[in-house]
């Protein structure tokens, strides 16, 4: 082996450009499959930071006739739960919070989230410094307690061990630092986020007696099942669990039930299918490596068939010739896959810049023991895929005819299994680029859907107001009355407003109302409806139009007159075939809900996501429901991040202690909605860019290999009469009828593959007509190029030069 590893070293050096292409195209395959198998290594296949993560379930409350499968908990039944449930070691449960902290420089807003205190302890988290919660301080009576987030410890703190017992002020009250996390640690699940973001500060939950009272639904919960308890055992104990409570509570939980879903699942399960998906594409741009590799080992062995010849005449076995050139497809290997794993360093950096952001926040990434392990696994079996059939074909006896007929007579010997990789190459790129072609087309479907309002120049800032000086609606409403005029006043502005539970920002309210006049329905059966709280001018700042009625007046603004205006979807489900104008609901949003009277009717508009059709929706003004926190909205004529300035000044002058927060303009905030489908598609799309290089290059090499075998051939066609175009079209005839093949048996596969991508498609069916004609045209129109480009120089040929070379 040492003997045939000198002499395929020298082989290979003889030949740098033939070893070069060859290890370039083997590290493009395997450094490709190796950062995505980073990525999927760390996502799917490798276990949660947390202690035992496999007995770790998020639990929802679902509303069967909505179909909300993953609805956030109201407080009171996560009690009962806690009490009734014998399923679990433990549940915990938490919600989103924002505080503003003053008195450490410029105001911040900080992202919280409160958390029983048998949270970190399900989790197994241990403090970096201080403690965390225990059982004795969710007391409702005992003061808040700050637990902070390695990250805002560095950020605001520097790094100081001493922060621990530092008094903060968080919305105008004491709280008192009493632990830090370890770096890594993290906890964050988008379906039960508010604020949209991980949390920068930890707060005990502190229930008290009126938590017991059914009323919002606004928590996350976490569950441990005991040892040896199933997930579909818990899943049966909460179903009984939920029916007593929906006999006991039936206004409140008619209709309701719980949904269990594993930890991991409810953090991976939207990627999940985009990232299996991705791996299988880069297999396959993997495979298409190796057909090409082994089409240059086949015509390089073609062409050293006389050495072959020799050598066996002189005694050599046919295994020790198959031995040898296994050597040198192995040796190819391990440089492209050493190559590869350098390439992937690079190309993992440039991954994670397009990776989601809450799917970073899983945990670090990068390539381990495991993945270099699978990475030298793939070199091998890549040495064995592409040198396997080029070494049995070389090896044959026949080639020992070599030594009577000469080399070029052995130019067509394995020109069947060079076809055959080619035919593989191109059905293979036609999978992967029509997947692209799907992958790109829905996204485009996506992105240029009309969200019922114009999201350019639109700038979103939060804003929230601390309860302790803003304890009155009528302190609360003026502020933003006031805030908003003033910002409208600015240069550049051409609107302004607030809304609370703005489009895009993660958050949202729902509740269910009855219409007046109407009869009663039975418990449970409630319509339910979205609902929003907007200011002033809130719809001629979003450009959302009226179809019919009018805007809320000035003195509707500025104190409750009870009435309501809703969107298209909300009218023609309830008052289809008459006007919604007029009509009295009762909104169950507060303990004593009034009628409120319709006085108008907008467009449909989008709100959590392009992709989910418009719900049906009310809006409310703001002195209905006065709540302290909201989005501000401003509408600009130009870039609008050049006035957060100007905005932050005309803030500090109404309050110093109030901050900007969440800076966004409203395309940012979109764009993070489609995070997920655009990694998908922009990561389909540069594989099959790849894939069709390589497959284009293959075909390209094998016509001018044949072409070049052929040189004596062509040349006695032209000396006997024939034309370049000819010869032009009997090469472009045989270069095009393998790529024909290819395609055809690559349509095949992939409408047999389609339904694998149907999940991650939005308005674009997983067998587009469009995409599955365009793309194997533009393929064959890439085969038509690289058969040409040989065809052309073929043509050229000298009949007399040709004939004195033979």
């Amino acid at each position: 082996m040492l003997t045939d590893l000198k002499y395929a070293l020298r082989s290979l050096l003889k030949t740098p450009g033939f070893t070069a292409v060859a290890v370039l195209t083997l590290a493009l395959g395997i450094g490709a499959n190796t950062a995505i198998f980073s990525v999927v290594n760390e996502v799917l296949l490798h276990d949660l930071p947390y202690r035992e993560p496999q007995r770790l379930v998020s639990l929802w409350e679902q509303k069967l006739a909505l179909g909300t499968r993953t609805n956030v908990i109201s407080p009171a039944n996560f009690i009962d739960w806690r009490e009734q449930s014998t399923s679990f070691s433990a549940l915990a449960a938490y919600n989103d919070r924002t505080y503003t902290l003053t008195g450490f420089g410029e105001a911040e807003q900080l992202m919280a989230t409160g958390v029983t205190a048998n949270l970190f302890t399900i989790l197994g988290a241990t403090p970096l410094h201080g403690r965390l919660f225990t059982p004795a301080d969710e007391n409702p009576d005992h003061p808040l307690l700050v637990v902070l987030s390695y990250e805002y410890w560095q950020r605001r703190f520097g790094g100081v061990p001493g922060v621990i017992g530092q008094k903060l002020n968080l919305n105008d009250s004491v709280s008192t630092v009493i632990g830090v996390l370890p770096p890594g640690f993290g906890f964050y699940v988008k379906e039960a986020s508010f604020n949209g973001r991980p949390p920068d500060i930890w707060v005990q939950v502190r229930f008290s007696a009126a938590s017991r009272q059914r009323g919002g639904r606004f928590m996350g919960a976490l569950g441990q099942l005991k040892p040896g308890v199933s997930l579909a055992q818990a899943q049966a104990e909460m179903d009984a669990v939920a029916a007593r409570l929906a006999k006991d509570y039936p206004g409140f939980n008619t209709g309701w039930t719980v949904n269990l879903v594993t930890l991991k699942q409810q953090l991976t399960g939207e990627i999940r299918p985009a990232l299996l998906v991705l791996l299988g594409a880069v297999a396959l741009v993997l495979l298409i490596a190796c057909a090409n590799v082994a089409n240059l080992l086949l015509a390089r062995a073609t062409a050293r068939s006389a050495e072959f010849a020799l050598r066996g005449a002189l005694g050599a076995r046919r295994g020790q010739l198959i031995r040898q050139l296994l050597t040198e497809s192995l040796l190819l290997a391990a440089c492209g896959g050493i190559a590869g794993a350098l390439l992937a360093v690079w190309g993992l950096e440039a991954l994670l810049r397009l990776l989601p952001a809450d799917l970073v926040a899983l945990g670090p990434i990068g390539l381990n023991l495991s993945v270099l392990g699978v990475t030298a696994g793939a070199t091998l079996l890549t040495g064995l895929a592409f040198g396997l059939a080029p070494a049995w074909i070389a090896s044959r006896p026949q080639l020992l005819l070599a030594l009577k007929s000469g080399a070029q007579r052995g130019a067509t010997a394995g020109s069947k299994l060079r076809h055959a990789f080619i035919v593989g190459q191109i059905a293979l790129a036609l999978v992967v680029l029509i997947g692209a072609g799907l992958l790109v087309r829905s996204f485009n479907r996506l992105v240029s859907t009309d969200t019922g309002f114009d999201p350019h120049n639109l700038l979103t800032v939060q804003v929230n107001l601390p309860g302790g000086r803003y304890d009155t609606p009528e302190k609360i409403a003026a502020f933003y009355r006031n805030l908003g005029d003033r910002v409208s006043t600015l240069p550049g502005v051409s609107a302004a407003s607030a809304n609370v539970f703005a489009p895009f920002t993660g958050a949202g309210a729902a509740t269910s109302f009855k219409i007046s006049g109407r009869p009663a329905v039975a418990e449970g059966q409630d319509s339910v409806t979205d609902v929003r709280i907007v200011m002033p001018r809130f719809f001629e700042t979003m450009c959302i139009p009226f179809k019919v009625g009018r805007d809320f007046s000035p003195a509707e603004q500025e104190s409750a007159r009870h009435v309501i205006i809703v969107n298209e979807t909300f009218a023609r489900k309830h008052f289809s075939g008459r006007s919604a104008l007029g009509e009295r609901l009762v909104v169950k949003m507060s303990e004593t809900p009034v009628p409120c009277e319709i006085i108008g009717v907008v467009g449909d508009i989008k709100h959590s996501g392009l992709n989910v059709e418009a719900r049906e929706m009310i809006f409310w003004p703001h002195p209905e429901l006065p709540l302290g926190f909201a989005t501000l909205l401003v509408r600009t004529t130009q870039d609008p991040m050049l006035i957060v300035d100007q905005i932050r000044r005309e803030l500090r002058t109404l309050d110093a202690n109030i901050p900007l927060a969440n800076v966004m303009t409203m395309e940012q905030l979109i764009a993070g909605t489609v995070a997920r489908a655009r990694f998908a598609a922009l990561l389909f799309g540069l594989f099959a860019v790849l894939a069709l290089i390589l497959a284009t290059i293959g075909i390209y090499g094998v016509v001018s290999y044949t072409i070049a075998r052929q040189t004596h051939d062509i040349g006695i066609r032209i000396a006997i009469g024939a034309t370049g175009s000819q010869v032009i079209r009997e090469i472009l005839r045989n270069g095009l009828g393998l790529a024909l093949t290819g395609c055809i048996l690559g349509v095949l596969a992939s409408l047999a593959l389609s339904r694998l991508v149907s999940s991650l498609l939005y308005g674009v069916t997983a067998t587009d007509p469009l995409t599955f004609a365009l793309v194997p045209a533009g393929l064959l129109l890439a085969a038509l190029l690289a058969c040409w480009l040989p065809a052309r120089r073929a043509a050229k040929v000298d009949p007399m030069v040709a004939l004195r070379a033979e």
